[in-house]
C-alpha cells in the first residue's frame, strides 16, 4: 500500500474514532447527519466496539479479507444501504429490502444481505478497474428478492463464481 492509502486509512480510523467518541458519550448532537448516521450503526455493532475505541491506534492494521472483518468498511457498507434506502435510490434497493421484511428478516439482517451483494459487485469494480455496474445491481437485487434469505449468500456466491 503506498504512502497516499496509508494517510488516508489513518485519517480515516482517526474520524471513526472521534465520532465513536461522541456516540459514547451521547453527544450526537455535536456531530452532523452523515456522522450521526455511522455513530447510530457503530452503536448496533457491538461486536466492534473495541476496535471502535482504537480505531486512532489501527491506522496500520491492514484486514486479511480472508480471515477477518474489516469493522469500518462494514460500517461504510451500512451507511451506504441506509442512504440508498431512505433515498429508495436504487428503487431496487428498497422493493428488496421491503420482500425480505416480509419474509420475516430483521431490518439489520436486510442491510446485511444488500452489503453482501453490494460487496462482491464493489470487489469486481476494484479488480476489473471499471465502474460500478448499477445495471446489474438492480438486477441482482430484483432477481433476489424473491429468493428464500437462508440461501441467498450461497446464491450469490455462485453467481459471481460463474459470472465473475
Amino acid at each position: 500500500m503506498g504512502p497516499v492509502l496509508e494517510d488516508l486509512r489513518k485519517l480515516n480510523r482517526e474520524r471513526f474514532h472521534l465520532i465513536w467518541k461522541a456516540a459514547q458519550t451521547g453527544n450526537l448532537q455535536s456531530l452532523n447527519e452523515e456522522q450521526r448516521s455511522l455513530a447510530e450503526i457503530m452503536l448496533e455493532h457491538e461486536e466492534y466496539h473495541n476496535q471502535f475505541e482504537i480505531a486512532d491506534h489501527l491506522s496500520e492494521h491492514e484486514y486479511d479479507a480472508e480471515t477477518e472483518t474489516n469493522p469500518f468498511l462494514h460500517i461504510t457498507f451500512h451507511q451506504i444501504i441506509e442512504s440508498q434506502l431512505e433515498a429508495r435510490d436504487p428503487i431496487e434497493v428498497y422493493q428488496f429490502f421491503n420482500a425480505m421484511l416480509k419474509k420475516k428478516l430483521s431490518r439489520h439482517e436486510v442491510v446485511h444481505l444488500i452489503g453482501h451483494i453490494l460487496s462482491y459487485l464493489i470487489y469486481a469494480c476494484l479488480q476489473e478497474q471499471k465502474e460500478f455496474d448499477l445495471e446489474r445491481y438492480k438486477s441482482l437485487l430484483k432477481k433476489y428478492k424473491n429468493r428464500n434469505p437462508d440461501r441467498l449468500p450461497a446464491l450469490i456466491e455462485s453467481d459471481f463464481d460463474q459470472q465473475g
